[in-house]
Parts: structure tokens; C-alpha cells; sequence
């Protein structure tokens, strides 16, 4: 044999596990090949892949970052690995070129590119060992060491590391996700906006949604997303305080719209029996652009530390938000929210769990929320 059979295996056209297009259909060696690309090679954008996986509502609300990365690197191109369960929150986002399910598919994707720069911010196992595999120039946030260590990728990221192993660390933080994540991701400011994209469609439904019901669309409408999750059943404030308050709204002339999904079923049924006039469903089966439009036709949203939260603080909307085992600090509600914390001395437990009979959100009192609601939905 005479011909040079050199193997260039970091060639961007190398599938890795067989001869690439052009050695197959043109006979092509890698030495007189006019089509080798060096995979790490510096192009006209810069490369970024994010990985943040779940759950739904980090998912979202870690979509602030994404104007800062813009800002510092205006010709880039974003990529996103996430959950497929988690991935509507991305859908339609302008900033994002790319989502990227975790799946069977996921480590030959991470294989065959290469990124200037890799934003991990989970510490799951998962996360960690998706960032380790990343062909990269640069990590943002965490990977894994051979020791299976997790490296931080500057001071701030390791402070957020040892609040996330200390619960007495993460009761004592005065900061916001947005501030620490952006000193981690190393963008110019804390306070870029949640992303949530509307679309045409979702908000053509919620429209119609508003003349089948018969509410004028000029009213002041109050959103109520009574439940929490399986997750964090103790983020739920107590159901006949969700009851009077919607009485109270739909009293003085106000729509109250309930919002949630399959989960918040049963909170939504107690207060719908009640037949309480003004107080409307929008349905526990909306896909997520449905209930982001839902959500957006509210003028003042009252909730937990949930999904809805990020998506009304993304919408612009004014917040009334209630806590009890999560942090309150860590929330940003970008100066067009009110947070009312239990005066429980055990709040911020991070407990999902409680022996206690009145625990900390039922602890919290219908004339503090409603006092609460009435200011913001006349501001």
C-alpha cells in the first residue's frame, strides 16, 4: 500500500466510529484532504453550552444569564442541554440556538462538538459528569476531577457549593440565585430578566379564554397558584387561606384566575366548590405556553416558591409570594413583588417534611396576604 493513511481525529467531519462522507464517497485520505476542520479551531462566534437539567422552575429562571452572556459575547451561539420533561420553559427563546435533550443521544453530541465555553451550574452527579466529558476551552460553574472532586470554577461558585452541602449556610445567605449565579457565570450584573417567551397561539387562547368567561380585559385580574409540587408539599400555605383571599378579591369586583397543573389539582377543586363568583380555572392540563399565557393576563399573581413565581417574575407581573422551608433571600422578585415569610424560628429548614401540626406556612395569616394582594394590585 502506498497511499498515507495519517488519521486526523479531531476533524470535525470525523464521525469517530467510521470513514467520514468525503473518504467514502471520494476515496479522500486525511493528508491530501482540503476539508480538514480542526474541532477546537476559533470560529466567528463563540461557542457556549449551558447545562441545567431541572427542575422546571431553575430551569427558567436560570434563563437570565442568558442576556449577560450576550452582552459580554454578542456573536456567540447558546446551546442548552435539559431534560426533555423540563425543555418548554426553553422553547421559543430567542437567545438559545439550540436545545438539547438528555438522552441515549446525549455523550455523542458532547463527543462530536466542541465549546469555547461550558456553563454547569448543577451539582447533580448527572450535570457534573456531562461537564466533565464537554470538549471545552473554559467551565463556568462545576465539573468533576478524577477523584470524582467537584471543582469550582471561582470563589463564588465554591460558596455556593458549601451552601448547597450546609442548610445553616443556606438559611444565613442574604443573596439572590441571580446575584451568586451571575458571579459564578462572571456576567456584568445580577439583574437581567427571566425569559419567558409568549406565543401567538397561547395568547390568542387566553384571550378567548377571557370572552368565553365574560371578563373584561381592562378588569384587574388576580392570579392564585395555590399548590406546590410533590416535591415540596410544605411550600403550600393552607387551602381555606387561598379561599378567603379569592373571596375577598372576587368580593370587591375583582376576576380571580386559579392557575396550576395536574399536581395542584385538588387545591383548585377545594376552592372552586366553594362557588365563589369571579373565581375562574384556567385548567390543570394547559401546556406550559398555555400557562404562561394564562399567567400574563394577570395583572398580580399570590403563590409559593413555585415555577409560577419565575414565570410571573419573567412576565413583569407584581408578586405576592409566601414562605416557610425554602429561603427567601435566594428569590428575586426584581422590585415588583412583596415576600411574606412565616414568623416560625424554624423557616428555612429546607425540610420536606414536618412534625410540627402548625407549621410554618399555615403560621401565616389571611389578613397579612390580603393586605399584601390589595397593595400590589393597586399599584
Amino acid at each position: 500500500m502506498n497511499k498515507n493513511f495519517t488519521l486526523y481525529t479531531d476533524c470535525a467531519n470525523f464521525p469517530l466510529d467510521r470513514p467520514c462522507k468525503y473518504q467514502k464517497n471520494d476515496n479522500i485520505t486525511c493528508d491530501n484532504c482540503d476539508n480538514y476542520t480542526e474541532l477546537s479551531q476559533p470560529r466567528n462566534s463563540t461557542r457556549i453550552l449551558i447545562i441545567k437539567l431541572g427542575a422546571m422552575g431553575d430551569v427558567l429562571r436560570t434563563t437570565f444569564i442568558l442576556e449577560g452572556l450576550k452582552q459580554l459575547y454578542p456573536k456567540s451561539e447558546i446551546s442548552w442541554i435539559v431534560n426533555k420533561k423540563n425543555s418548554a420553559v426553553l422553547e421559543n427563546n430567542p437567545l438559545i440556538h439550540n436545545i438539547v435533550y438528555n438522552d441515549e443521544k446525549t455523550l455523542e453530541y458532547l463527543a462530536l462538538n466542541y465549546f469555547d465555553i461550558v456553563v454547569n451550574l448543577d451539582l447533580a452527579p448527572e450535570s457534573l459528569a456531562l461537564a466533565k466529558l464537554s470538549n471545552r476551552s473554559k467551565i463556568l460553574g462545576y465539573t468533576f476531577d478524577n477523584n470524582r472532586d467537584v471543582i469550582s470554577s471561582n470563589d463564588y461558585a465554591a460558596e455556593w457549593l458549601k451552601m448547597s452541602a450546609y442548610d445553616e449556610l443556606k438559611k444565613a445567605n442574604t443573596y439572590t440565585y441571580q446575584h451568586w449565579m451571575s458571579k459564578i457565570v462572571e456576567i456584568p450584573k445580577d439583574n437581567y430578566e427571566i425569559i419567558v417567551p409568549l406565543s401567538e397561539e397561547s395568547v390568542k387562547k387566553a384571550e378567548n379564554f377571557l370572552k368565553e368567561n365574560k371578563i373584561s380585559a381592562d378588569k384587574k385580574i388576580l392570579g392564585i397558584n395555590p399548590g406546590a409540587g410533590k416535591r415540596w408539599p410544605l411550600k403550600k400555605w393552607r387551602t381555606q387561606g387561598f379561599i378567603n383571599t379569592a373571596k375577598y378579591f372576587a368580593g370587591k369586583g375583582h376576576a380571580v384566575l386559579l392557575l396550576g397543573g395536574a399536581e395542584d389539582k385538588d387545591e383548585m377543586d377545594a376552592i372552586l366548590a366553594k362557588k365563589i363568583n369571579n373565581v375562574y380555572s384556567t385548567g390543570t392540563d394547559n401546556p406550559i405556553p398555555d400557562f404562561f399565557a394564562m399567567i400574563n393576563l394577570c395583572g398580580t399573581l399570590l403563590c409559593g416558591d413555585t415555577m409560577a413565581l419565575h414565570a410571573a417574575a419573567g412576565l413583569k407581573k407584581n408578586i405576592v409570594a409566601l414562605f416557610g422551608p425554602t429561603s427567601l433571600a435566594e428569590i428575586e422578585l426584581y422590585g415588583r413583588g412583596t415576600k411574606i415569610r412565616s414568623s416560625k424560628e424554624c423557616v428555612c429548614c429546607y425540610k420536606q417534611k414536618c412534625d410540627i401540626t402548625d407549621n410554618c406556612m399555615e403560621g401565616i395569616s389571611d389578613d397579612e396576604v390580603i393586605k399584601a394582594v390589595e397593595k400590589r394590585i393597586e399599584d
